[in-house]
């Protein structure tokens, strides 16, 4: 037979501030003693809410230091860029197609090899 929870105010407000903290869903379960289902049947707007209240308030801060001035107004926006505004740091690696630049290389190496040889070749005595 499933256990009837009687949800109460203290634990929904224990729960929200858990979640907005960050404790896992496990660790929340076993602070109030309930299982992972009974906690998402009966507690799942708490969930949602302590984790999102707890974002705006961080953002909020956030977004308040990367505003200011000083060196931690810079690494705040450096973060806020790359998570809410989908910066990103990259390496460019340029790929250059050289086999034009290899062919007239080996062009020119032939050449003076074939002039170095009829150079020789000329140079001989034909007697």
């Amino acid at each position: 037979m499933p256990k009837i929870v009687n949800k109460d105010d203290k634990t929904a407000s224990l729960i929200n501030q858990l979640s907005g903290l960050g404790i896992t869903h496990q660790q929340i379960c076993d602070i109030v003693k309930i299982s992972k289902p009974t906690l998402y049947k009966y507690y799942n707007d708490e969930l949602q809410e302590g984790k999102a209240q707890a974002n705006a308030k961080i953002a909020q801060n956030l977004f308040k230091i990367a505003t200011g001035s000083g060196r931690e107004a810079v690494t705040a926006c450096i973060f806020w860029l790359k998570t809410q505004a989908h910066w990103k740091e990259t390496n460019v690696i340029e790929v250059n197609d050289n086999t034009e630049e290899n062919d007239k290389f080996k062009s020119l190496i032939n050449d003076i090899r074939n002039i170095k040889l009829s150079k020789e070749d000329s140079d001989k005595p034909t007697h």
